[in-house]
């Protein structure tokens, strides 16, 4: 795995840190620069994952975590296609293999983990409890004897074909608390769109002076915009589909989509990306498009202005759009909802839940957050959507789900 950009002195340091902060220090956000740096930072990963060590080494600095272990899996092959651990000394690592079973039970098993929105952190002993936690064999014999003392996962991934996730831990004596979980979440969206653009398209690291032939030779449709999608630059692939309209078009030098909903998501996205990257949150992760035979695709969004390859497209290159294939467009009623209302996954898979009748007491138990996470997130529903109850938002699913 080669050398750590921290060595373990350093993270033991990080841990002395920590502590300081359980005996009383008090954290706070990093500043909206630092974020906009680190997310700078997690977009370079897109294109060079090699750089996925310093970037998880960098945010368990600013929060104060000891280590932090990332994984994505793709189907049917079965092995890890990204795989990053940093802070894990090698002979631990090298046994987690064998309390997989466990891993899943400290998360509550394979049902309730399939419950938790991608994006949302979710903290081990909240959704188990610490008590069972620390009863759980893979707590016993392989994150205890380390000094772990809880631990935060976001699901990046869940489908047919990937499955992957982000942890990170917090040791002894360590409460993972509102602050260090709102981080995570600005963090998160993303960290999915980085290691889906990367896993996607199969990306390796790219060498600037290679990189315009390397992005031409791809199988998939890249298209490098600016604010107003107005196209700069498009691969060999993406010309194809520009030349046959499928599935997407160029109108006065503009890319567009056919689906109306997905032209203003797409829209959305790349001004917010060419504005403030690190606004840009979800917007832009798997926008739905169709082949004009009806295969379904989806375009992702990725930010080039804080990008290290954006001087080989020019200083009016906000965003490039990568078109892959993709499984299935998203369902109606909660795809629709995410896609006109710009929803977090979070609150999709909360307004899923409200729109089957589920309290908001009855969500945190079925998701593992806190009564307060569910109320802010169903607060950010009633804005988005201009609604007041609840009720309101039962009536929006209903609507969607009708014929048109």
């Amino acid at each position: 795995m080669g050398d750590f950009p921290l060595g373990f002195e350093k993270q033991r340091k990080l841990r002395s840190a920590v502590n300081r902060r359980a005996a009383g220090a008090s954290g706070s956000l990093p500043s909206p620069e630092r974020l906009s740096q680190i997310i700078g930072s997690i977009y370079d990963c897109a294109l060079d994952p090699a750089k996925w060590e310093a970037v998880l080494w960098d945010i368990c600095r600013e929060f104060e975590f000891g280590r932090s272990i990332l994984g994505i899996v793709r189907f049917p092959i079965g092995a890890p296609s990204i795989q990053v651990s940093v802070g894990v000394e090698p002979e631990w690592l090298n046994r987690i293999a064998q309390y997989n079973e466990d891993i899943v039970a400290i998360w509550g098993g394979v049902e309730r983990i399939q419950q938790f929105p991608l994006d949302e952190p979710v903290i081990a002993s909240q959704v188990v409890g610490r008590a069972a936690m620390r009863e759980n064999r893979y707590f016993r014999e392989w994150a205890g004897p380390q000094g772990v003392d809880d631990a935060v996962a976001i699901a990046l991934a869940r489908d047919a074909s990937m499955v992957g996730n982000v942890a990170f831990s917090r040791h002894e004596p360590g409460e993972i608390g509102a602050m260090e979980v709102e981080g995570l979440r600005l963090l998160a969206p993303h960290i999915r769109r980085a290691v889906t653009i990367s896993d996607l398209f199969d990306l390796k690291s790219i060498e600037t002076a290679t990189l315009m032939s390397v992005i031409d030779g791809l199988a998939h449709g890249i298209v490098v915009v600016d604010r107003d999608l107005a196209i700069i630059h498009a691969n060999a692939m993406a010309q194809a589909m520009l030349a046959g309209r499928d599935p997407i078009r160029s109108e006065k030098g503009k890319v567009v989509l056919a689906m109306p909903a997905s032209q203003g998501a797409l829209e959305r996205a790349v001004a917010q990306a060419g504005a403030n990257g690190a606004g840009l949150g979800t917007k832009g992760i798997g926008i739905p498009a169709r082949r004009a035979e009806g295969e379904p695709c989806v375009v992702h969004v990725l930010p080039l202005e804080r990008s290290d390859i954006r001087p080989r497209f020019g200083p009016r290159a906000a965003a490039a759009l990568f078109v892959a294939p993709a499984t299935a467009l998203p369902s109606l009623p909660s795809g629709a909802v995410a896609l006109l209302y710009d929803l977090t996954p979070a609150e999709t898979r909360i307004f899923e839940l409200i729109s089957g009748g589920k309290t908001q007491i009855e969500i945190g138990q079925t998701l593992g957050i806190a009564p307060s996470t569910v109320k802010t997130h169903t607060l950010r529903l009633f804005e988005k959507t201009g609604s007041k109850r609840q009720a309101d938002l039962i009536r929006l699913a209903a609507r969607l789900a009708s014929p048109a």
